[in-house]
């Protein structure tokens, strides 16, 4: 076999281990104990942007939310927040806006009251 011959070979086999090895996996939710969360609704969670929160800071105009998985985020005091089901704080980020590089809040889910 000639060089060419050799590096399509192997290039065939590089494009058919990585079209093999892409199998869609669907995010699993955990809170910081391990535990599975299952109820984030499908509007918010697309594509596993939901996690709760390990953090709550106040803030004057809000309150700054840290994720377990370690973003920080200030959520304004008059953002929508929808009733969480655990009565823990999570947050659901879409991606980040070009120009300002922040992530994009797509649900709030605080504790009834907070």
């Amino acid at each position: 076999m000639d060089v060419c011959s050799a590096a399509r070979v192997g290039l065939a086999l590089l494009m058919l281990g990585s079209v093999s090895s892409g199998t869609a996996v669907a995010h699993v939710h955990r809170n910081s104990d391990g535990s599975t969360i299952s109820w984030y609704p499908k509007d918010c969670c697309n594509d596993g942007d939901c996690r709760p929160v390990a953090s709550i800071q106040p803030a004057k105009n809000g309150v700054w939310l840290t994720t377990v998985d370690g973003y920080t985020v200030l959520i304004g005091n008059n953002e929508t927040r929808r009733p969480s089901r655990d009565t823990k704080w999570h947050i659901c980020l879409g991606p980040a806006d070009v120009i300002s590089n922040a992530p994009t809040i797509t649900c709030i889910f605080a504790p009834v009251g907070s």
